[in-house]
């Protein structure tokens, strides 16, 4: 198991001063993702399209115990619409670790906005308590405090529109409007409507977690809830995680992880990854997809080398997908998370890693427990987001394909551990071994299907289902039926749901993204990190230098070369022929350095677009290749 560490406090200090939301409401729920079609689902798969769902809320015992605040509700109008501030999402999806981001991306100097599950959060670091995570909003006139400033040494988080200041726990400490008058500023703080809204954190396996709910009922299952379960004991993972906020929503990506054949044809001609050597995927059939512990999909491979390799997906709601593949004594771990931010935008996160494969089938991962933690979520292709954080180039091409393709090496049928990296290379910031063409095509395939379906109400149902490989599609959207998705997340209208606000791809869905949007390293990552900001900062300083070096070269070029022709020395007047072959040779060394810095500068911190260009996109098919 992964490295925990708590940095809420005690829970029994935390949650006196933790205050929820004021404003909530109850909303129905409605039909999944779009209007009802007709069930093209073959019947040779086990777990094929359950019956159309009911508009009715569904049953809240499926979900352990968990009650829902959601009650029916006769209709709603457009115009009654619910807004973040005003929709609460059902306990499947808060009364759980929720993944903020892995804890290196963050900026400890300052606030940092995110917005996670259609709410506008703010993350900033206390100096002893650790992270912490707030709404973002000042209860005094509604600011956002993400663009407010840390005081007291990093012990309070001030509101930048008028000064007002939250310890830890979200309690207000100070109104500077209230300065003179001790009596009244204490009366001010002590208000249960002075404080901002707070969450409990905790830091576990490199990732910062947030835990969604703290109303009464929020708090109570937080206090007997367990870390969430990651990768197993004795996993050597490579590279850390990867962390993007990606123009596809939730359900494509929990789809993508349970849809492992797509990568020999998708990303063919990148890495090992060939559609001529694919095979028929065999598999077992799913045997109980249940709201609250999820369920385990056992299948083979899906090509030539590796058609024999033993594989375990495994589903905890509502966010992780945990994945095992077993072959030649070796097992490749993947674990992927996805989260929603609004209908149409996801952020998704990977890690991976190697260990000996176990001795028997028996040691497959076990169901995951019943708890209201059910641990995190993405997919197995999903964190296909590792735009500009996969670790080494020698990572195998599953684990590229699940990352975001960051890294070209072998299919899964070749379980060689990668070398970690040692010595300085252990100290390199992720975005060094950043490319991304795989998360590329994943994210423009899916947000092209994503934009067709909307566009014509077209549901999972008119999917045609009719082989092994797509038994998992077919488990996870029983799985997200049962769980009510979308409506038990954003309410009875998901479309205006998607206009809420938030960091990334304002608007969509609606009309398709440009390539140099869905491509853009910006949008997707860089705004999202603290490493790639500052390493965006240090690459564009040195590619000036190397750019103002080469224009010295050149321009000393030009002097050298004027000089010889116009002195009566003529070559000797520079110091003979080697000034004159040198210094141009110079200039043209550095000009070429400058140009692929610029280019590096490019596909690394701003977009993908140019490369995908200049490979094809889906076409990388050279020749006979």
């Amino acid at each position: 198991m992964l490295g925990m560490k708590s940095i809420s406090g005690s829970r029994a200090e935390l949650r006196p001063a933790l205050k929820p939301c004021p404003i909530r409401s109850a909303l129905t729920l409605t039909k999944r993702r779009f209007p009802s079609a007709p069930r093209t689902v073959a019947e040779p798969i086990a777990v094929t399209a359950p019956p159309p769902p009911s508009t009715a809320a569904p049953d809240a015992s499926a979900f352990a115990g968990v009650p829902s605040p959601v009650s029916p509700a006769a209709s709603r109008s457009p115009s009654a619409s619910p807004s973040p501030s005003t929709w609460t999402p059902t306990p499947v999806w808060t009364r759980t670790w929720v993944p903020v981001a892995p804890v290196p991306f963050l900026d400890p100097s300052r606030p940092s906005p995110v917005t996670l599950l259609g709410q506008p959060l703010v993350v900033w670091r206390h100096a002893t308590a650790g992270w912490r995570v707030m709404r973002d909003a000042c209860p005094h006139r509604l600011a956002p405090l993400s663009e407010g400033r840390l005081e007291g040494g990093g012990t309070r988080l001030a509101c930048a529109y008028h000064g007002w200041e939250f310890d830890q726990a979200g309690a207000c400490t100070r109104v500077p409007q209230l300065g003179g008058d001790a009596k009244a500023a204490a009366t001010a703080c002590a208000s249960p409507r002075s404080c901002a809204s707070a969450f409990p954190t905790l830091e576990h396996g490199g990732v910062l977690w947030a835990w969604l709910d703290n109303s009464k009922a929020g708090l109570a299952a937080h206090a007997t809830a367990e870390p969430p379960s990651l990768l197993p004991e004795g996993v050597a993972t490579f590279g850390g995680w990867s962390m993007n906020e990606l123009p596809n929503d939730y359900s494509f990506w929990v789809e993508q992880g349970m849809d492992p054949a797509h990568a020999p044809f998708l990303h063919h001609g990148l890495g090992a990854f060939d559609y001529r050597k694919a095979v028929g995927m065999t598999g077992e059939v799913v045997k109980g997809v249940d709201a609250a512990k999820g369920w385990r999909w056992t299948h083979r491979g899906y090509e030539q080398k590796n058609k024999e390799m033993k594989a375990f997906r495994e589903f905890l709601p509502p966010y992780g997908i945990r994945v095992r593949y077993d072959q030649d004594g070796k097992s490749l771990h993947i674990y992927t998370l996805q989260v929603p931010v609004r209908p149409g935008v996801s952020r998704v996160y990977f890690t991976a890693g190697f260990s000996k494969a176990p001795a028997t089938d028996s040691a497959a991962p076990a169901p995951a427990t019943a708890t209201a933690t059910a641990t995190a979520a993405a997919t197995a292709t999903a964190a296909a987001t590792a735009t500009a954080t996969a670790p080494t180039p020698a990572a195998k091409s599953e684990a590229a394909a699940s990352a975001g393709g960051a890294n070209k090496g072998a299919v899964a049928g070749d379980l060689k551990p990668p070398k970690a990296p040692g010595g300085p290379m252990a100290k390199l910031p992720h975005w060094v071994f950043g490319a991304s063409l795989i998360a590329d095509q994943d994210s423009v395939m899916m947000q092209r299907q994503e934009h067709l379906m909307r566009s014509q109400g077209l549901t999972w149902r008119n999917y045609c289902l009719n082989s092994h490989s797509d038994t998992g599609i077919a488990a996870m959207n029983k799985w997200m039926d049962m769980a009510g998705y979308p409506a038990s997340l954003w309410g009875p209208d998901p479309q205006h749901a998607a206009s809420w606000p938030g960091q990334t791809f304002g608007g969509w869905p609606g009309q398709p993204l440009p390539l140099e949007r869905v491509l853009s390293r910006m949008e997707r990552h860089v705004q999202h990190c603290a490493t790639c900001k500052k390493g965006l900062e240090q690459v564009t300083t040195a590619c000036r230098v190397v750019t103002a070096l080469a224009g010295a070269a050149a321009v000393l070029a030009a002097l050298l070369g004027m000089v010889a022709a116009l002195s009566p020395q003529g070559v000797a007047a520079v110091g003979g022929w080697v000034p004159l072959v040198v210094v141009p040779a110079l200039a043209g060394a550095l000009g070429w350095a400058a140009a692929k810095a610029w280019a590096f500068r490019e596909e690394r911190f701003v977009s993908g677009l140019t490369n995908w260009r200049r490979i094809g996109g889906f076409s990388t098919v050279k020749g006979s290749w």
